[in-house]
Order: C-alpha cells, then sequence, then structure tokens
C-alpha cells in the first residue's frame, strides 16, 4: 500500500483538460451573463434617479420617460428609445385614493449564449412615486 502511494504525484493530463474545460464553460457563462446584471443596475440607477426629482408626485408617464431617457444618455445602453420607452414605463395610478402612484417599468432581455441558446432576464420593477414628507 505505501509503495502505490509514493507512485501517485499529481494530477493527470485527462484530469487537467477536464478542469480546465469546467472553467472555460464558467467563464464563458459568466461574460454572457455580466452585461444583463450590469444594465439592470443601470436602469434601476436611471429609475432611482427619476423617483429622487422633486415634485414626483405629479409625474406622468411621458416626463418619468423623458426622464429616464436623460438617465440612460450617461449610459452605453441602447435598447431604448423614445418610441420603446413607451411600452416599458409607466406611471399607475393608485387604485385607492391616499395610496402614491407606482412607476413601473417592465422589459426582457435576450444574450445569445450558444447557436440557439439564449439567457433571458425578466426586469420588473415598481417603484411607489413618493416624495418627501411634509409632516402632516
Amino acid at each position: 500500500m505505501r509503495r502505490l502511494v509514493r507512485k501517485q504525484s499529481g494530477i493527470t493530463t485527462i484530469g487537467l483538460i477536464l478542469v480546465l474545460a469546467v472553467l472555460a464553460g464558467v467563464v464563458t457563462i459568466v461574460l454572457r451573463l455580466f452585461p444583463l446584471y450590469n444594465e439592470k443596475f443601470q436602469i434601476v440607477s436611471a429609475l432611482n434617479t427619476v423617483v429622487s426629482q422633486p415634485d414626483v408626485e405629479k409625474l406622468t408617464t411621458k416626463k418619468a420617460g423623458k426622464a429616464f431617457m436623460r438617465s440612460m444618455a450617461l449610459t452605453n445602453i441602447e435598447r431604448f428609445t423614445d418610441r420603446t420607452i413607451k411600452n416599458n414605463l409607466v406611471v399607475i395610478k393608485p387604485k385607492k385614493k391616499g395610496q402614491p402612484r407606482i412607476l413601473h417599468m417592465h422589459y426582457e432581455a435576450r444574450n445569445k449564449f450558444f447557436d440557439d441558446i439564449y439567457f433571458v432576464m425578466v426586469f420588473d420593477k415598481k417603484i411607489p412615486l413618493t416624495g418627501p414628507s411634509t409632516g402632516e
């Protein structure tokens, strides 16, 4: 038994190739997913910029879209245009009196992984449009 243990001295070539293949697969997946998550965080930041504006309680869908597009102009995301933002960004009126209106952003992003295989990210975020409290 001791003699067998002394002769074993490391990883084989096939084992090394398998480890490198698994690492290459993980790196490829991470490189394909990173742009989607980076885009998500930039959009959340742009939405927070829109919500932090003064007089946010009076914000309309059109004004919210313009403010969002101004924030997106600073990023490299080209997914949204003035035409497409109308379908993705909406200000929802409250169902009950006294509740805040809600800024709702919904869209779907795809990133090609390999041939006919895609990663899909569904973004659906709702932010209440509440201004600074007046102490009432």
